[in-house]
Parts: structure tokens; sequence; C-alpha cells
């Protein structure tokens, strides 16, 4: 009796409760995947299957593949390069689905960036193509036809190159903190970057793949607030047309205060703010860090233009309860947002992964999001970056993490602030139902052992467990044993 009442209990925990799935798809030694904002490193070809590049030792790419429906072709990611490259970011050529690889190197004192093409979608089998000598920090686009186009820096500016033309696009800096993204619905591409010297952000678009340009947009000068500036950069995604940006700003001088915020010029008011963390004590950041830092943006489209597209970011947030006992710097985990308005609108932030003993970086959302967001990350062994002078040089797993998007519609949304495990105030178990709990909940407050609340709205979804019950100054410790008030 006893196993089949574990049985249902567990089944019922797995129906109301959507689960994430991690998988390790490679190592790597490369601790600072890439200095400025999230940049494109997988890629969800909804008919194909999933693409993954990364960094790996000294001039190392590797790349995988996980068709539709099947495992990972292979079991070791390949390596991309004959010879020593900097990846710069990963896109498709939505025609036939080959996978675009960015890349640069140093070759007799000079700087050239080049590409690298798959033979046919997925086979991992590559040849690369020179573009052209002189500018650093690659990052490739395709849009609707397939067409490779790049940003790259120049002489401390930010340029636009195809395999035939270039144009100026603004000044930068000598630091990569510059995206760009294609739309596969048509020939638009957008650049977003920060230049160094005033940490303010800018954008520019073009509608026909650079034939013509839109004149350049100082996002800092209009966005509401007084975080403004920008350390790293931004990401963006495309509808067909409209650009969604996500930003994590800052007031230009405190980095453990950080403001997330959408923006979307087409639509009236362009700016949606998404949430704020601060970590008052920025001593234990890592080097090149915020106290959030790095989104990225995914889309579900409706149809073109549409004002109910779903759009999902994705962040590393650093978390001061969490500290590396070796080097004194917060482990970060990673956090997620849900808009079904077309980022009008933002549910709470989600924590899609939990505090251990990993530091959880650099994740990337892809941007094309069905039901499932497919995310990548590094899981730090130890906090901080080796490649900056912080630790030692240690071999971490890549993760390809999927998150079902109905994790947004449970209610079951953490705070942003830190969480801290409550002490064991209560000693006596109470058996409860969820009906029992109803009556008591408008009175009260409810917590997890880890300390986060929960509301009366959330609590038909509530996993069933220990939890902790405040009314006025008593505490109960309290067993929820039935799954749902229905």
């Amino acid at each position: 009796m006893f196993r089949r009442y574990l049985y249902l209990l567990l089944l019922t925990v797995n129906l109301i409760y959507p689960r994430t799935i991690a998988d390790t798809v490679g190592w790597t030694f490369r601790d600072r995947q890439f200095l400025g904002p999230a940049v494109r490193y997988i890629y969800n070809d909804t008919l194909r299957g999933v693409h993954i590049v990364y960094k790996d030792d000294y001039g190392a790419i590797r790349y995988n593949f996980k068709p539709r429906g099947q495992n990972w072709r292979f079991s070791q990611p390949v390596i991309v390069n004959r010879y020593p490259r900097n990846l710069g970011s990963l896109d498709i050529d939505i025609t036939n689905g080959k996978a675009l690889i960015a890349t640069e190197y140093l070759n007799r004192n000079q700087h050239l960036i080049s590409f690298f093409t798959d033979q046919v979608a997925g086979a991992g089998t590559f040849r690369e193509t020179e573009i052209t000598t002189g500018p650093q920090f690659n990052l490739v686009a395709a849009a609707r036809f397939g067409y490779p186009k790049f940003a790259a820096i120049q002489n401390d500016s930010l340029y636009y190159f195809s395999r035939w033309s270039a144009r100026n696009l603004g000044p930068i800096g000598p630091f990569p903190f510059h995206n760009i993204v294609a739309s596969k619905l048509s020939s638009r591409l957008g650049f977003v970057w920060t230049d160094r010297s005033t940490h303010k952000l800018f954008f520019r678009e073009t509608p026909d793949g650079g034939g013509t340009w839109y004149g350049t947009r100082s996002l800092s000068d209009s966005a509401p607030g007084s975080c403004r500036f920008s350390l790293f950069g931004a990401s963006l995604v495309y509808d067909s047309i409209q650009p969604h940006l996500v930003l994590d700003l800052y007031d230009g001088a405190n980095r453990g205060r950080i403001q997330l915020w959408h923006y979307c010029q087409y639509q009236q008011p362009a700016w949606s703010f998404i949430t704020e963390f601060n970590f008052e004590d920025t001593t234990k950041l890592g080097r090149h860090t915020a106290a959030l830092d790095r989104p990225s943006i995914g889309i579900t489209r409706q149809h073109t233009g549409s004002t109910e597209n779903r759009l999902y970011v994705v962040w590393e947030q650093f978390d001061p309860d969490n500290i590396d006992p070796v080097t004194g710097i917060a482990r970060s985990d990673i956090w997620a947002c849900a808009s079904t308005d077309n980022g009008r609108t933002w549910t709470n932030p989600v924590r899609l992964t939990q505090p251990d003993q990993t530091s959880k970086r650099f994740p990337i959302i892809a941007e094309i999001v069905n039901d499932t967001l497919h995310i990548l990350y590094f899981a730090d062994q130890q906090a901080g970056c080796w490649e900056l002078g912080e630790g030692s040089l240690i071999r971490n797993p890549v993760i390809y993490l999927r998150v079902p998007t109905e994790i947004f519609n449970t209610g079951i949304a953490e705070s942003p602030t830190p969480i801290r495990p409550l002490p064991n105030y209560p000693t006596i178990l109470t058996r409860i139902n969820r009906n029992q709990l109803l009556t008591q909940l408008p009175n009260g407050k409810l917590f997890d052992p880890m300390g986060r609340t929960f509301s009366i709205q959330q609590l038909p979804y509530l996993r069933p467990g220990i939890y902790y019950l405040k009314t006025q100054n008593f505490w109960q410790r309290i067993l929820i044993i039935n799954s749902s008030t229905r």
C-alpha cells in the first residue's frame, strides 16, 4: 500500500511540476568563453536539430549536432579547425541547415577574420573561408537567404562586413562588446554595441542585408531611470522585422546593482522593465562580471509583426551566499523570465539551476523556442576565471539544458533576492493537506526550507514535501501530503 501511495505521489509531482533536463555534452579548459555579451553558441533548427559550438584548449573550436528526436551525433564534439582560431559565434544557413562559424586568428602579426561552413548540415566537416585582413573579434549572422554577414572591430570601430563590402558603424573601443543578429524571415540585420569610452549602448539596423541603413540609435539616451549604461553590450532576436533587445544596465559606477530591460522600438512604450538585482559586496564578484549579466533572448514567433510573441530571457546571476572557498568569488546560477505579450510584461524571475559547488557561467539560449528553452552553459568547478588570473586551470563540463516553457506557467517563480536557508525553528512535523492549508495561508506566509516564499495562487502547484508556515510570530513545520486543492 505504501509503495502504491509513493508511486502515485511521485507521478503526481512529475505531472504538476515541469522538469528540466541537463546533459553533459563536452568538456573544456576555457573558463572565459566570451568577454563581452552573450553571443550565439547554440542554434535550434526546428526542422533539423540543435547545433552547438564552444572554445576548448588554445585555439580549438568544438562542434556537435543533435538531430531532431535523436542523440548527439558525436560522442565527443569534433574539432572544427585544423590551425588555432579564436571562436566568434555560430549561426546557420536557414536554406540548407549548414552551420556557419565566425573565427579570427593572427598571422605574421596581422589579424584576419574568417568563417567555417559545414559541408552538409550536421556533418561536422568544415571548410574555412577568409574574409579580410585587419579586423578582429568576428561574429556571424545569416538572414533568410543564408548569405553570411559579419560584425568585427577594426581601429576601435565596429564594422559590418560581407564577402564583398564593409561599413563603419561607429566607435566601440578595443574590446568585443558587440553583437549581431539576422532575421530568418526577412533580410534585416541588427547590430548592438557598447562604446567602451562612454559605456553608452548603441543600435543600428539594415533592412536589406547591408544595402541601405537606418540611423544609429543611442539606447542609453532613451533608457528610463538611473541605470542607463552598459558594461558588456546586449543581445537581440528578431520575429520578422521587429528586433527585441535585452539589456543589462547599470548606473555607470556600481556593478553590484543591475537592471534588466527589454527594448522594442516598434511598440509603445519601447522599454519594459524585467527585473533588478543587487549584490552589495562587489569584492566577491569576479573580474569582468556584474551582479547579473550577459542576458540572452529567445522567441516563440506567432506571426509577422505579432503583438503576441512569446519571449524568454536567460542570464547568469551571482549568489552572495554561495562563495567559492578557494577563490573567495561568488558562484553563479542561471535565471530566466518570460513574456507572453511581445515583451510588454514579464513573469517573476525563475531560478533554473540550484546552488551547489559549481558556478554556472555564460548561459546562452537558442533564439528559437518551441515548447522548450534550449540553453548551453559551462559548469565552472572553481569560481572565477583562470584566464584572468583567478583560481586554477580546471577542466569543466559543458552542459546542454532543456527547460519546458510551462515552468513559467506554474506560478512558481523565485525572488531575485538571494535565498537563505531557514533555521529549523519547529521540531514537530504537522501533516496537512492543501485544503487545510488554504484556510490558514491568508493569515500567514509559506516558506520552503531554502526560505523561498509562496503565495496562495501558487499553492496548487507546490511539490508535496516539508514547508514552514508562519502566522504572526508562530512557526509550524508542515508536511504537505496531497497534490491539489481540487
